[in-house]
């Protein structure tokens, strides 16, 4: 009977201490504000469950990604995610200090489910499913609609050896491969394991010492990054190019008071200039000619009334 006591107060003590807590990290392109309110903000002790995916739900419901990257990382603790190990995650690490909205949990007591999740997100977002099964970028076929996508990428199990930080960066390659792919900026990464490795948490530690144990704190806990601040609005929506209302009689008078001509519109003179002037001048040179020749014709009639009169003042003479 002491044998047996002894043995179940040993499980009990080994289930409290090797606990499977899987971690869960979130950042989103575009800001979706209000998430950490749904959890204990301090992560002394492990997070709920529930509100873990509720926190997701949230997330997702906004739809302000165009793509949700799902990753199941086997073997994932929160160790492997904190600022000591932060070498291990280059391309991740980026894409925090670009992220709008970055939310890191080191410990869920339980695992969040992954399969209830991808249905949310396609029901929620009419999204399109894409599975990364063998670690290879190819399985993410080039698209170039607006339909959302969710695209589950479960990876192998890390190793517990020396190859542990050389297989994490060789996952974090894969993402920075799979993301280059992608048509658009707007999207966000879900980082956690179904299956996570065991740790060894320290009470004790963990409350002097959260920062050691916080997911990339030097980021997520930073206050110049931590804020609920929109840090991608580059894009900007351009309103519509419309067509104006065409109503056939407010047409056709348009159209009719545009085609009347107005002699005294400064425009039509201005516009008309040259042509205006060389018309000005050959009326002008054309009423000189016949100035000219009425001046003439005028002369002539001078002349020949003159002649005449002097040849009758001839004749009457000789008559005389």
């Amino acid at each position: 009977m002491r044998i047996q006591q002894l043995v179940i107060t040993s499980y009990v003590f080994t289930t409290l201490v090797t606990a499977q807590l899987a971690p869960l990290l979130v950042a989103s392109h575009k800001l979706v504000p209000g998430l950490k309110q749904l959890i204990d903000p301090s992560n002394v002790e492990s997070q709920n469950v529930t509100a873990a995916t509720n926190l997701l739900k949230k997330l997702v419901t906004a739809c302000s990604s165009d793509a949700y990257l799902i990753v199941n990382q086997p073997g994932l603790t929160y160790h492997d995610l904190t600022t000591s190990n932060k070498d291990n995650w280059p391309m991740l690490r980026k894409y925090l200090y670009m992220a709008s909205t970055t939310v890191g949990i080191p410990r869920i007591d339980g695992v969040i489910d992954l399969q209830f999740l991808q249905e949310y997100i396609i029901n929620t977002c009419e999204a399109e499913v894409i599975n990364v099964w063998n670690e290879d970028e190819g399985e993410v076929v080039d698209y170039f609609d607006v339909r959302k996508r969710v695209i589950r990428i479960d990876l192998g199990e890390l190793p517990t050896g020396k190859d542990r930080n050389s297989e994490i960066l060789n996952h974090d390659e894969l993402l920075r491969k799979i993301l280059r792919k992608l048509p658009s900026p707007h999207y966000t990464i879900i980082l956690t394991s179904d299956s996570p490795g065991v740790v060894h948490p320290v009470p004790v530690k963990m409350e002097d010492f959260p920062d050691r144990f916080e997911i990339f704190n030097d980021i997520i806990n930073d206050p110049m990054h931590s804020r609920e601040i929109e840090k991608n609005n580059n894009f900007h929506s351009v309103e519509p190019n419309w067509n104006p209302i065409r109503d056939s009689n407010d047409r056709y008078i348009r159209n009719k008071h545009q085609d009347e001509v107005r002699l005294l519109d400064y425009d039509l003179w201005t516009k008309n200039e040259k042509l205006i002037t060389t018309i000005f001048v050959m009326i002008l040179s054309i009423f000189m000619v016949k100035i000219l020749q009425f001046f003439n014709y005028l002369k002539k009639l001078i002349m020949e009334y003159k002649q005449q009169k002097k040849t009758k003042g001839i004749i009457g003479k000789k008559m005389d």
